[in-house]
């Protein structure tokens, strides 16, 4: 299972399109386009807003009260993830956001392509702590430290 479906299922607010392309998706469309939401997209990069330096100012003007985020994460490696962005016109306008990874990936039982990057299960937690979401995320980093535990003793047998 791949850890953004294992976020999907710790999160409650949560929903789950799978594919390659989304550019023909009404559901997903209807979403984006919903009153009262504000879609971002998770992808680093130099249109990307970074959430780690925001002031108060940009924050309010990121995330104005009363309208409810709505992150949008490719699940996939680096070159699918950027293939499906490609291959996907409804996500490409979308306002980008990303941060400044601190902390070297849990997931040991994959490698990453650098040292910053972390699993999507790992970004959307980051995520959530920087928009300050109130609800206590830490279960989903449990869940996943332990499958990551599992996965490390089976191969040592």
């Amino acid at each position: 299972m791949g850890t953004g479906r294992m976020a999907h299922r710790s999160l409650t607010n949560s929903l789950l399109w799978v594919g390659a392309s989304f550019g023909r998706d009404s559901e997903l469309a209807a979403l984006l386009a919903q009153p009262g939401s504000r879609p971002f997209l998770l992808y680093p990069g130099p249109r990307s807003l970074s959430l780690d330096t925001l002031t108060a100012a940009e924050r309010e003007r990121l995330l104005p009260a009363g309208e409810d985020p709505v992150l949008i994460v490719l699940d996939a490696t680096w070159d699918l993830a950027q293939k499906m962005l490609h291959h996907s016109p409804i996500l490409q306008d979308i306002p980008r956001v990303s941060f400044e990874s601190r902390e070297t990936s849990r997931f040991l039982i994959r490698k990453q392509p650098r040292p910053e990057c972390l699993s999507s299960l790992e970004a959307i937690h980051r995520v959530l702590t920087l928009l300050r979401d109130p609800a206590d995320h830490s279960g989903m980093l449990r869940v996943f430290d332990q499958m990551v535990e599992r996965q490390l003793a089976y191969s040592k047998k």
